[in-house]
């Protein structure tokens, strides 16, 4: 008998000479590449995916208000891919434009009203015949609403009736100021006169800014970024306290900024400001989707103090208190507070919602000043630490991200744990319906008799089955059962009915290989059942498995992209159908089109695609050295 020895070498050439057919099939080549790709990316998607690929957070651990556990969004709804940024055909920068309305007037309890059409609804051949109740079925706006964000109004004109032109004085229209992009006219201009707008936006692709680069305070060198002011400058010190800051964590530094006030000769006759600066420049055109601040303090010596957050200006001079926020503390504990451009006192305290655009309305420089306000009595030491400010923009990662509240997702990091799942799926699925049909397919083959006819009778009765439809109602079912549905169940399920063609084929190929000589002679030697299957039926099917473990990869692959589409999958998992789902649910396709957002469906539906067509390429690969006749052919 063979030695141990001789049968690993025997087992290592038989191997080199399967590889050396094997690497002259370029399908072969390029499908095993792709796979090894994906596999790559799978088993390293920590490393590979920036973000976790369900309820990414950002600022975990960093902020006080966020503790340890909770976190801000990592980027504003529906981000492009930051990369758009250099194609030269978005376009980009400070733009004029130029929009057109037409007036018309109507009595209403004695009262002359003056009313504009859009220039897209109106119709200079039919719109002046028309009576005023046709005309107010257009159009009853009384101002002219602008379609884009305003930077500055260059020019009002008026083009009359009999074709005199005319440009409107600043007395004769203004802007809403609670909405920049409504103009309202003073003067009454007779009907179907020309409105022409000429006005200046901003377009751009923003990208996230954290203001404050060392928010903790972690050397004394972060003071050195910021500049103070205060209405009693000659008892206030600003100093580096290294210290008494907040430890979320102990990897955490324990700096911050002492705010000392020393109370000598006369009280002061009204409250106390300390202003802290930070000046950054803002280089975008367009103004950010949203901004977060945060402040923590606390204070020794007094109870009661004050907070502002606001932005100022540094090219206009102009000043946006945001937030005022009143701290009342008995004990020296840290407090804090935030500030978000979607709360409704800030759009109130700057005069506009959202409130960006009247901050932010083009480039400049600005500072981010955080204020205290107090009346001491005696000596005071504020402390604050996490200071920072956030600026979302409207582009993020590589494939942008979702709209999913409260966490949107980076898609990228969702693409590549998405290949976890399809390849455990359909390698697993593909493993066990191929071991599952050749154990029952040589069963049926070699036994025979009532044995084979259950067998075949079963596997007749599920292959006749719809199998998608049922596979829905399994889930289904399972899902109301347990209350979610797991990667297993669905492995489960396809596994189960998935065997049923290749033990057909196992059984056809068993039928035929009984009948032949070698198998009579093992039997006449006085062979078992067991010893003639292991080493002489299985050996001789075992090329068809190899094949068919390829080739039943795809369909696993399809069909569990298809049930997560339909929302049937394992939701705490990121998988590619998944990303499919969340797009169909979203409604972006209706609301704004399949083309400006492609980054969110057509990376997976193309994943899907190369990793399904790799593992037929390997089938047919295998095919051609495994199948006698194709060999021959070849």
């Amino acid at each position: 008998m063979a030695t141990r020895e001789q049968k690993m070498k025997f087992a290592i050439k038989r191997f080199k000479g399967f590889w050396n057919q094997f690497r002259r099939s370029k399908r072969g080549i390029f499908g095993i590449s792709i796979i090894i790709i994906f596999s790559f990316i799978a088993i390293f998607a920590p490393y590979i995916a920036p973000y976790p690929p369900i309820d990414p957070k950002y600022g975990v651990g960093e902020y006080q208000a966020l503790g340890l556990a909770s976190g801000k969004p990592i980027a504003t709804k529906l981000s492009k891919p930051i990369w758009y940024k250099y194609l030269p055909w978005i376009p980009r920068g400070e733009q004029t434009v130029q929009e057109k309305f037409y007036t018309y007037t109507g009595t209403y309890y004695g009262t002359t009203l003056q009313f504009v059409i859009p220039y897209e609804k109106y119709d200079p051949n039919t719109t002046p015949l028309l009576t005023l109740e046709e005309k107010n079925n257009i159009s009853v706006a009384d101002r002219l609403t602008l379609s884009r964000r305003v930077s500055m109004i260059e020019t009002v004109e008026a083009k009359l009736p009999n074709g005199t032109v005319k440009e409107l004085s600043d007395e004769e229209w203004y802007q809403e100021p609670q909405r920049p992009r409504d103009i309202i006219l003073v003067p009454i201009f007779p009907d179907d006169t020309e409105i022409t707008v000429t006005y200046k936006t901003g377009v751009d692709l923003v990208e996230n800014m954290k203001i404050v680069t060392d928010h903790k305070f972690s050397t004394s060198e972060s003071l050195d970024s910021w500049t103070w002011s205060s209405n009693y400058a000659d008892r206030i010190e600003v100093s580096y306290n290294a210290e008494k800051g907040i430890k979320l964590k102990e990897t955490d530094d324990s700096g911050c900024i002492q705010i000392s006030y020393k109370a000598a000769g006369t009280p002061p006759t009204e409250p106390v400001q300390v202003t802290l600066s930070y000046k950054f420049s803002y280089p975008y055109f367009q103004p950010p989707e949203r901004f977060w601040i945060h402040v923590s303090s606390k204070s020794e010596g007094i109870s009661r103090y004050y907070i502002e957050a606001s932005f100022y200006n540094e090219d206009s001079g102009e000043k946006f208190l945001l937030k005022r926020a009143e701290i009342y503390t008995p004990s020296p504990e840290y407090v804090y507070k935030e500030v978000d451009s979607t709360e409704d006192v800030v759009a109130s305290n700057v005069g506009l919602s959202p409130p960006q655009d009247r901050i932010f309305p083009t480039h400049g420089n600005y500072s981010f000043q955080v204020t205290l306000i107090f009346n001491p009595s005696t000596n005071v030491n504020f402390y604050l630490d996490h200071v920072d400010c956030l600026l979302y923009g409207n582009i993020f990662g590589l494939l942008g991200t979702d709209n999913t509240t409260p966490y949107t997702k980076d898609l990228f990091s969702s693409l590549v744990y998405g290949s976890r799942v399809s390849l455990i799926v359909g390698v697993l699925t593909a493993i066990f319906s191929t071991f599952i049909g050749l154990f029952l397919g040589l069963i049926a083959g070699y036994v025979g008799g009532v044995v084979d006819e259950v067998i075949m009778r079963f596997a007749d009765l599920l292959l006749v089955l719809p199998t998608l439809p049922l596979f829905i109602v399994l889930v289904t079912a399972l899902r109301a059962s347990s209350g979610y549905i797991s990667m297993w169940n669905i492995i489960f399920i396809l596994t189960f009915f998935g065997w049923m063609s290749f033990a057909r084929s196992v059984r056809s190929m068993v039928l035929s290989l009984k009948e032949r000589a070698f198998i009579e002679a093992a039997k006449a030697a006085g062979g078992t059942t067991m010893h003639i299957i292991n080493r002489h039926v299985i050996p001789n099917v075992f090329a068809l498995v190899y094949i068919t473990l390829a080739t039943s990869v795809p369909g696993a692959i399809i069909t569990e992209a298809s049930l997560s589409w339909l929302g049937l999958g394992d939701t705490r998992l990121a998988s590619w159908g998944k990303i499919l789902y969340e797009f169909n649910n979203s409604g972006v396709v209706t609301s704004k089109g399949l083309l400006e957002y492609w980054f969110w469906v057509f990376p997976a539906c193309i994943a899907i695609a190369i990793l399904a067509a790799a593992f037929i390429l390997v089938g047919y690969a295998l095919d051609e050295i495994l199948n006698p006749r194709l060999r021959e052919r070849r």
